[in-house]
């Protein structure tokens, strides 16, 4: 989500235009490039664990070391889902490995679906404004839908209070927001967010909590940054019994785990304030 330097709200800018291809069923469309195809194919034929949180986190493993890339969503001027398992934001990362993990049946039309559901309000495309933009939008919406679960409270969360409007106080960086519906939508996300009573962990508490936090839980990291939740995002990954974060890093250009604690990632940044941590529901 989420581009301004600030991948995790989500993502526009002209991408090399090269093979793409549309796939259609009665009320279905997607742009994708033909390795996409492959690239699928050749996840599914992985060795994949069973539980759905172990599933997607194995996914995301695999995509280590693929490409950082921001603002791949905006290839086209009119709003349809775009497909890229080539590289990635942070957010399309996870958005794309919830996808493949929840594909059960290796289809690549269930895939694209199960995409456009994570991805849209209703798991319906009207237009830009329509895209789930804002992280905890994204996630209270996909709560609604049964796919995640926000835990950031159980995991010792503290309130979390700041006005969220950063796109509609930045409409010249969005050149989709000139569309009355569009802009309307997104302050109506807006404003609906700023109705929820939101939870995340100080950076300063996160070591004490990790015993909370699961293998493949989404971490989401808030942000300093004024009129903005969170400013990236990842999975998490317990090694030498420590929390690491696997995320597409804009630092690194890659798709990395970090070399250090998610604890001590977060105190070397800091513009970023702590975390809210969300599950896969029903694993």
């Amino acid at each position: 989500m989420k581009s301004t330097g600030i991948n995790t709200f989500r993502r526009f800018k002209l991408y090399g235009l090269s093979l793409f291809f549309f796939t259609f069923s009665l009320s279905f469309k997607a742009v994708s490039q033909e390795n996409d195809k492959q690239i699928f194919d050749k996840v599914m034929k992985t060795s994949l664990p069973a539980g759905k949180a172990q599933r997607i986190l194995k996914i995301a493993e695999y995509f280590q070391e693929s490409p950082y890339v921001a603002n791949t969503l905006d290839i086209n001027p009119k709003e349809e889902l775009v497909v890229n398992l080539r590289d990635f934001d942070c957010a399309t990362f996870v958005e794309s490995c919830i996808a493949l993990g929840l594909t059960t049946d290796q289809s690549f039309e269930t895939f694209q679906k199960n995409l456009q559901k994570l991805r849209y309000r209703g798991g319906k495309i009207e237009h830009y404004g329509s895209r789930l933009h804002y992280f905890n939008d994204w996630l209270s919406e996909n709560e609604r839908k049964g796919i995640i679960k926000n835990v950031s409270r159980e995991c010792g969360g503290k309130p979390f209070v700041k006005v969220v409007d950063f796109m509609t106080a930045h409409v010249g960086k969005y050149p989709q927001l000139e569309n009355y519906r569009a802009l309307e939508a997104v302050r109506m996300a807006e404003v609906n967010l700023d109705k929820q009573k939101l939870f995340f962990i100080p950076k300063t508490l996160v070591s004490k909590i990790e015993n909370y936090i699961s293998d493949g839980d989404i971490i989401a990291i808030t942000t300093s940054l004024k009129g903005l939740d969170v400013s990236h995002e990842g999975f998490a990954i317990r090694q030498n019994g420590r929390i690491h974060l696997l995320h597409a890093s804009l630092d690194l250009k890659k798709v990395v785990i970090t070399n250090e604690p998610l604890a001590e990632y977060l105190a070397k940044h800091p513009a970023q304030t702590g975390i809210m941590v969300a599950r896969i529901a029903g694993n």
